[in-house]
């Protein structure tokens, strides 16, 4: 933790929670509405925020919505008792009638775009596309809603009241949609995931694995590596490779017999998968970890 940071978390330690704290020390650009607000919808500014390691926005009960992105940097963000880190590409949503406490990572500040608006029409939106309780939408990575917002209020600061709507609902049935398809897609990796354990041993094909969610080749490899950080079939050879040396660590059956076990057509096809994922023969392998192979063997061990 750098000096400035240590020294602003020590402040927000003894901070009085009545008291609102605004740093905003290197520079904002702001486009303020002027225009009529109501109840329903009462737009307030959007801004730009630039790098400064000592910004900080503390707040003991927010009046307004705010939407944020993150264009570059970090941050940390708290609303009431949930904490969260937010990097490039990240948005979130702090609610009004709560805790919004919210500052620049002082090794890494962030540069950000955001919309500060009230009244009932929001909620209401929030409410419909099942935003109310979120705060968080990591890797969003799209700005161009927030900057449209932006630009409306900058072009015509008084008479964009009904443009806003229409972005603002624009921007919230993005955000929605966006974690209706990564839920969705998280979703068919783990169905994928499930399929590969139930089936570890018999032969798959990467056609087998994405068939049963069903999706192309390429879209269950980009969705299972999205999940795991690896394809389904390294994910699949993973767990073969698991099992066969499970079974010639803990059982004295012959190795003939667990390439059967495991759907190889031979003891050459198992033995050539083992010796590329372990680096080592299979009957070495054995030896080495002292199984309690039979002593006559009862396999091509010796044929390596």
């Amino acid at each position: 933790m750098g000096q400035k940071e240590g020294r602003s978390a020590a402040m927000r330690e003894i901070m009085p929670d009545t008291q609102p704290v605004f740093r905003q020390g290197r520079g904002e650009d702001y486009a303020i509405f002027t225009g009529q607000v109501s109840a329903s919808f009462a737009p307030g500014l959007a801004g730009i925020t630039y790098p400064d390691p000592l910004y900080e926005i503390y707040r003991p009960r927010g009046d307004l919505y705010v939407f944020e992105y993150v264009i570059s940097g970090t941050g940390h963000v708290r609303q009431d008792g949930e904490s969260v880190t937010v990097t490039a590409g990240d948005a979130y949503i702090l609610q009004p009638g709560r805790c919004h406490h919210y500052h620049s990572d002082g090794e890494d500040p962030w540069m950000k775009i955001w919309f500060n608006v009230g009244g009932s029409l929001v909620g209401h939106l929030l409410s419909d596309y099942q935003l109310e309780d979120v705060l968080k939408i990591p890797a969003f990575a799209d700005s161009s809603y927030l900057y449209a917002i932006y630009h409306a209020i900058e072009k015509e600061p008084v008479h964009s009241g009904g443009e806003l709507e229409i972005l603002l609902h624009r921007y919230v049935q993005a955000l929605s949609a966006f974690l209706g398809s990564r839920a969705c897609g998280q979703s068919r990796a783990l169905a994928m995931k499930n399929f590969i354990e139930q089936n570890a041993s018999r032969p798959l094909t990467i056609d087998d694995i994405a068939g049963c969610v069903p999706l192309s080749r390429s879209r269950a490899i980009h969705l299972f590596r999205e999940a795991y950080a690896m394809t389904p079939y390294r994910y699949y050879l993973s767990l073969r490779l698991a099992l066969s040396k499970s079974l010639l660590e803990r059982t004295a059956m012959p190795i003939q017999e667990i390439a059967g076990r495991l759907g190889f057509m031979d003891y050459r096809h198992f033995s050539g998968f083992f010796r590329k994922e372990a680096g080592i023969s299979p009957s070495c392998y054995r030896k080495r970890r002292g199984s309690r192979a039979r002593p006559d063997g009862g396999n091509s061990e010796d044929i390596e």
